[in-house]
């Protein structure tokens, strides 16, 4: 048995957890906070999940607006409604909505509860089972030219000359999830070098559990391509951010979540070599995940996937020694934080030109830029962390984290 509960009230999600579970103990109860997660995103359809059981939802009164919204979505799992009184006004509408029982949350009767959950389980799966042998299934695990069991396409969300990007849901993790979908390209000694990259990214970004960093799920191949699916982030990432607008302790504070993921990241024995506003994605407006380790480098790694001397990554954010093919260390990712600050503090990038070439120049040789007179006190900040020479950066993230600390407190005036 596998249900979602959405209920705001601690004290009856903890009731109906232990209640179920002496039911059904090993059953798996996923819960959704309706005032912290907000509503459900509107492409998803629980598909993962035997029943939903909706509850209480804030602000008081919104229970059936949910629930109007729920079984109207084609294809959504079973949602038994849990009013405050069974016999109200309130269950009466809710059957009227579509809800496929109603019980009263003021005293669950458990094994009236559980028979109802039982009834409503065994249609869900008739329901997917009906379903799965429909053509509309077949080509909603069709992600471009691969067809992905288990998933379910929903859109193409991006894509360049080497991936694509697409929304879908799994129905193993039970959430909306983003796969990048790659061919499959063979070198001449007959390695899958798509393939590998993504086993790098995938090896680097499983085993890292941060909240600013983000979730990996699963690493695949499928009708000669590649698959890595990965966590969703329906708010953006740090370039829609931007476009909002960023104040300066905003963009110190985002800042200092940036170091707490690369701390975490060269810790584990990684670069990153790829941080920009595009990589780092956005839960509500204050926190963020870092993500895309496919140009990560591994620090001890022997059989290097790019060849030496070979440039990768963004100009605009790119130390002076990455964009010239040099050696590199964590302190290379220290300086595209610093070109990132800069972006967020004067809503521009520091060095710009018409092409990339020009703009490694610039890394290299052009002055640092000023900070604007309302930000002018954090100048000696984006002069270290935008030093030509990686020695006059920090050392190492915990050192660049309590430095970002220091500034943020001095911006606010209170002595360090």
């Amino acid at each position: 048995m596998r249900l979602l509960l959405i209920e705001d009230d601690a004290r009856l999600r903890s009731a109906i957890r232990h209640s179920l579970l002496r039911q059904w103990p090993e059953a798996r109860i996923d819960t959704h906070l309706p005032d912290v997660h907000g509503a459900l995103p509107p492409e998803f359809l629980a598909q993962g999940f035997d029943v939903v059981m909706l509850g209480a939802v804030q602000p008081a009164g919104q229970s059936l607006d949910w629930l109007r919204d729920l079984t109207a979505r084609s294809g959504f799992a079973p949602v038994v409604f849990m009013s405050a009184d069974a016999r109200s006004d309130e269950a009466r509408r809710a059957r009227i909505f579509g809800a496929f029982g109603v019980v009263d949350r003021s005293y669950l009767d458990t094994s009236v509860f559980a028979d109802l959950l039982s009834e409503a389980a065994r249609t869900q799966q008739r329901q997917l089972s009906q379903w799965r042998g429909s053509e509309q299934a077949q080509q909603s695990r069709r992600f471009g030219a691969a067809i992905i069991p288990g998933y379910r396409c929903i859109r193409r969300l991006a894509g360049g000359s080497v991936s694509q990007l697409y929304l879908a849901e799994h129905e193993k993790i039970g959430s909306l999830v983003v796969v990048k979908v790659t061919p499959s390209l063979r070198d001449e000694s007959g390695i899958d070098q798509s393939f590998e990259r993504f086993l790098q990214e995938y090896e680097i970004a499983r085993p890292l559990v941060h909240p600013n960093i983000v979730r990996c799920h699963e690493l695949g191949v499928a009708d000669d391509h590649a698959y890595l699916s990965m966590e969703y982030f329906p708010d953006g990432d740090l370039r829609r951010r931007l476009r909002q607008g960023v104040t300066a302790e905003e963009a110190l504070a985002l800042s200092i979540q940036l170091a707490r993921a690369l701390r975490v990241l060269h810790d584990a024995g990684s670069l990153h070599r790829d941080l920009k506003p595009g990589n780092v994605l956005m839960r509500g407006a204050n926190n963020l995940a870092l993500t895309d380790f496919g140009l990560a480098k591994q620090l001890a790694l022997q059989a290097e996937i790019t060849d030496p001397g070979l440039i990768f990554g963004t100009p605009h954010y790119m130390s002076p020694e990455q964009g010239h093919g040099e050696d590199v260390d964590v302190r290379t990712d220290f300086y595209s934080l610093g070109i990132i600050l800069y972006e967020m503090l004067c809503g521009e990038k520091p060095y710009t030109d018409k092409n990339a070439m020009a703009i490694l120049y610039k890394h290299r040789h052009a002055p640092i830029p000023q900070l604007p007179e309302p930000v002018r006190l954090l100048q000696p900040l984006i002069e270290r962390l935008l030093a030509k020479s990686p020695a006059d950066r920090p050392d190492n993230a915990q050192q660049l984290e309590q430095l970002l600390y220091t500034s943020l407190l001095q911006l606010k005036g209170i002595a360090a």
